[in-house]
């Protein structure tokens, strides 16, 4: 397989079904105007944008109403009970406002699920200002078996009587990306399957900053036997100045997963970083269902691709065919080596193309 094949574009068919929202009432329509109850549980009392916009100077679109969460300092909670339906890799994003006429005040927010804190982008010394700006804070690629749990949003902010703190919407839903033969997940937790063929680049995302596709093959099981159903073998990123390609490996046993960062081979346990590009290759020994994915396969490796503030991917690499206990051992004669990966959009204005980039929309 060579990566100068990825540069081509091939097209197929894909069938998509929507995904679902995890959270009741993400926009806070209502609030609790007319009496019509939030879904959330918390200090809310709701405002009006038609009353109150000259407070802000980017009001998210559609929006009936935010909710004022607190004018008193200290913490301050909103809170959901949610239901997990299957196990996966899932998205948290907010919009929030710091509405304050000292420029030295800054708000903060945390986010607890069940009660384990996961961190947030862009949620330490947010800005106070007047008139506000909604700005997101963001927790990517969070792992949760199925089930229900409690989820908790807090805000906090330094001490000071004029300050207020706004939320205009709340999200979380399953990360994109793809796995197996390929099974997409959508940026807004749409569903499909893409019906590919075996030698077939498939473009993921097409944008100003990045494009990336992946080429498409089969499984070897025999001297001339393969495996229904082409999977990623190779994935290609690239960006105005650098070219990442991502190779799950051949099919002889020696030839192992590697990352390559403009024709030069990136060692496990080494990162690269220019600018807002990031690239970072780590050894990894596990099963793909304790990292959220599906299927029941052997992880040894991922590499993680960021353009910070616009787009965060983690390819997975998959090696199956060893003992299921140690994985030292081949049972095998032919490694079954491929791709998945998990993406998420950081900038939630962008409107990529390609078989993935066109769910944003």
């Amino acid at each position: 397989m060579r990566a100068g094949a990825l540069l081509l574009l091939l097209f197929c068919l894909v069938v998509v079904t929507q995904g679902a929202e995890i959270l009741q009432n993400p926009e806070f329509d209502g609030c609790d105007v007319d009496g019509k109850p939030t879904s959330w549980t918390g200090s809310l009392a709701s405002l009006l944008f038609s009353t109150y916009t000259f407070l802000f100077t980017n009001i998210p679109p559609g929006d009936k109403c935010f909710d004022y969460l607190y004018s008193n300092p200290g913490l301050n909670t909103v809170s959901q009970t949610i239901t997990i339906p299957t196990t996966g890799n899932y998205d948290f994003s907010a919009l929030v406002a710091c509405f304050v006429n000292n420029p030295l005040v800054t708000c903060g927010y945390t986010l607890t699920i069940d009660g384990q804190d996961i961190p947030l982008t862009g949620a330490t010394n947010v800005p106070g200002a007047d008139p506000s700006i909604f700005l997101p804070v963001t927790a990517l690629g969070i792992t949760l078996p199925a089930g229900t749990y409690d989820l908790v949003f807090t805000s906090v902010y330094v001490a000071e009587d004029s300050t207020s703190v706004y939320i205009a919407s709340a999200s979380l839903m399953p990360a994109g990306g793809g796995s197996g033969d390929p099974h997409m997940v959508g940026f807004q937790g749409q569903v499909f399957d893409y019906i590919g063929e075996a030698g077939q680049v498939i473009n993921l995302v097409t944008d100003p900053e990045l494009q990336v596709n992946a080429l498409l093959n089969l499984q070897k099981i025999g001297e001339n036997a393969f495996m229904p159903g082409p999977v990623m073998m190779e994935m290609a990123f690239v960006t105005r100045g650098h070219t990442v390609v991502i190779n799950a490996g051949g099919y002889q046993k020696e030839e192992t997963a590697f990352v390559t960062v403009d024709g030069v081979s990136l060692p496990v346990g080494q990162s690269f970083l220019d600018g807002i590009l990031s690239v970072t290759f780590t050894a990894v020994n596990t099963n793909s269902q304790l990292l959220g994915l599906t299927g029941n396969d052997h992880i040894v490796a991922q590499a993680d691709v960021k353009l910070e503030g616009l787009y965060e991917f983690r390819v997975f690499m998959i090696e199956n065919g060893k003992d299921n206990l140690h994985h030292t051992k081949w049972v095998t004669n032919f490694p079954r080596r491929f791709l998945d990966f998990n993406a998420s959009l950081v900038d939630l204005d962008r409107r990529p193309h390609g078989v993935l980039g066109r769910t944003a929309a």
